[in-house]
């Protein structure tokens, strides 16, 4: 008991989640999970761990919160082009990269192959957090380091730039979202909501986004060149080491936990970010089978970010910014930045693509080509 009570007392130690914020991440592995094809469901169920019932979302904020662990994949959340200085110039590798060999664009296609190639929880882990990771527009731009040295007022306080993209203007959104709390006609839908207080904002970006305004643009959304990304990818597909301590207190943890009730058990797993020794050494067949025969790469990580990195210059970066000492601070919660912001549903567009790509690559990774695409069955 006296080492349950000292796993315990670290919970709260334990790193806070950073890109997109928890609730960001976790919608776009909740869009993600409604459209996946019900064979991968059920695969789910044998690589995730079992606190995650099957579900993506109790997941997707753990490589944030595993990044002391895994200090080599920090630059794994992000990826900065050389001569990029938003909003005067955008440029994305036209010049070359700060980070070439390691950076989200690589760490994406390399957990898509550990996936394919039936490697377990963890790869599906890093992958879910890092699809969300792209498409938060400050993770494709280096200037103030992607925005966490540039200083505003959001709803009158003091925030940087990165933290309201990441957190600021979802969480007015979700709090000012007034309809979408009654569940849809859609079992599909429903039974991928885990009743969290983002529920409503999910059915209305599912039910009248990606159902209505965006059908059209599903396909160049999802699609991919057919010779491949141009992007030149990295050959450093291992994860990097863990350090040894934490092993071993991953051990006991896994120990400890299997002495309490089910429910505060699994509480705890999804807290304490360790993966589990039973799923993160699963070697499924099915996966390394579609490696060798997948047809076209699941996922073009380089194609979709270029043109979500273009935002940073056409709404992110506010035109009067110069980032000179002594600027008065700019508010962003204005009709001139916000108001555009909403008016073309920016954010919304951006959960929706980064939860449908990230649907068609684990579709494609765990299910292979009968399971090519996103599953649209919302009728069922």
């Amino acid at each position: 008991m006296h080492l349950l009570r000292t796993l315990l007392a670290l919970v709260p130690l334990l790193p806070s989640t950073l890109a997109w914020g928890a609730a960001g991440h976790e919608i776009v592995a909740t869009i993600a999970q409604i459209h996946l094809h019900p064979s991968v469901k059920e695969k789910l169920c044998t690589i995730l761990p079992a606190q995650a019932k099957c579900h993506l979302a109790p997941v997707a904020a753990w490589a944030d919160q595993v990044r002391t662990r895994y200090p080599g994949t920090g630059p794994m959340h992000y990826i900065n082009a050389n001569d990029d200085h938003p909003p005067e110039k955008c440029s994305f590798g036209e010049h070359g990269w700060t980070d070439e060999d390691v950076n989200v664009l690589t760490a994406i296609m390399n957990m898509t192959q550990q996936v394919m190639d039936g490697r377990g929880d963890i790869p599906l882990r890093f992958l879910t957090h890092f699809v969300g990771d792209m498409h938060q527009p400050l993770h494709l731009c280096g200037r103030d380091k992607g925005g966490n040295g540039a200083m505003f007022l959001w709803e009158g306080h003091h925030r940087n730039l990165h933290s309201v993209w990441d957190s600021g203007i979802l969480t007015k959104k979700i709090r000012e979202l007034g309809n979408y709390t009654t569940p849809l006609p859609s079992k599909q839908i429903e039974s991928s909501l885990l009743g969290a207080i983002f529920d409503p904002y999910v059915r209305w970006i599912v039910w009248e986004g990606i159902r209505q305004w965006w059908t059209p643009d599903l396909p160049s959304w999802l699609s991919c060149p057919a010779d491949g990304d141009p992007y030149p990818h990295s050959s450093n597909s291992a994860i990097p080491p863990s350090h040894p301590l934490l092993n071993q207190i991953k051990a006991y943890t896994h120990a400890a936990l299997s002495y309490l009730p089910d429910s505060l058990a699994g509480y705890i797993h999804n807290t304490f970010p360790f993966p589990s020794p039973r799923c993160s050494k699963i070697n499924d067949p099915a996966g390394k089978r579609l490696a060798s025969e997948q047809e076209q790469f699941p996922a073009c990580p380089y194609t979709w970010a270029k043109n979500m990195h273009q935002l940073n210059c056409d709404v992110v970066w506010p035109k009067e910014y110069t980032g000179e000492h002594g600027q008065p601070l700019i508010e962003l919660d204005t009709d001139q930045y916000i108001g555009k912001i909403n008016g073309d549903k920016t954010i919304e567009r951006l959960m929706a693509m980064a939860g449908l790509r990230l649907a068609k690559v684990v579709n494609e990774a765990v299910g292979g080509s009968e399971a090519a695409g996103v599953y649209l069955g919302y009728a069922q």
